[in-house]
């Protein structure tokens, strides 16, 4: 897409939690293969939470919750439609009822690269007519990069100014605690 190469990887989880930690590993061998440079986009149905506030009960299976837990880190993921409503705890994707009872968790998720998390703009959970799951979407507008001009200027008088040297150390130091949040130095 305008030179930026996206791969979209698809999955539906075991619905049996004994079979989700070998699937997950698969998954996690099939993302290794991927070229770390690429956006990645990761949807389905994970039939895994890996947040409380994700679901109503317990996690059938925190085996494959923590497999998860380390593809979504070691690619840099964000679940946009978490990092979109961070207070919400009342909508979900999948929701069965049974003996007067309900268990709902949010089973559907897409995770982006954190790297091009600020161009999805919106993410949303609709209903589905004759399902007990949910429909999330997420609009991006995915582009590749085109640095323009490579030009900076510099004030060299600048550097005898005692708050601006104080400041720009402060802040590189920062800088270089926070860097290893992004996936590259670009």
């Amino acid at each position: 897409m305008e030179g930026l190469v996206v791969n979209f990887v698809n999955i539906c989880a075991p619905t049996m939690s004994l079979k989700r930690p070998q699937f997950y590993q698969r998954v996690s061998d099939f993302l290794g293969t991927l070229d770390s440079h690429e956006c990645l986009v990761l949807r389905g149905d994970f039939n895994t939470t890996l947040e409380e506030r994700d679901r109503s009960g317990a996690e059938l299976s925190p085996a494959a919750a923590n497999i998860l837990q380390g593809i979504v880190e070691h690619h840099s993921l964000v679940d946009v439609w978490r990092d979109h409503h961070p207070d919400d705890t009342s909508t979900f994707t999948f929701v069965r009822v049974e003996a007067h009872r309900s268990h709902h968790s949010r089973l559907g998720r897409i995770y982006l690269s954190r790297f091009h998390l600020s161009q999805a703009h919106s993410s949303n959970i609709q209903p589905a007519p004759f399902s007990d799951h949910h429909i999330a979407t997420v609009t991006a507008s995915l582009h590749a990069e085109r640095p323009g001009l490579a030009y900076w200027h510099f004030n060299n008088s600048l550097l005898e100014d005692e708050g601006f040297v104080t400041s720009f150390r402060e802040f590189w130091l920062a800088w270089q605690e926070q860097r290893y949040v992004f996936p590259s130095a670009r």
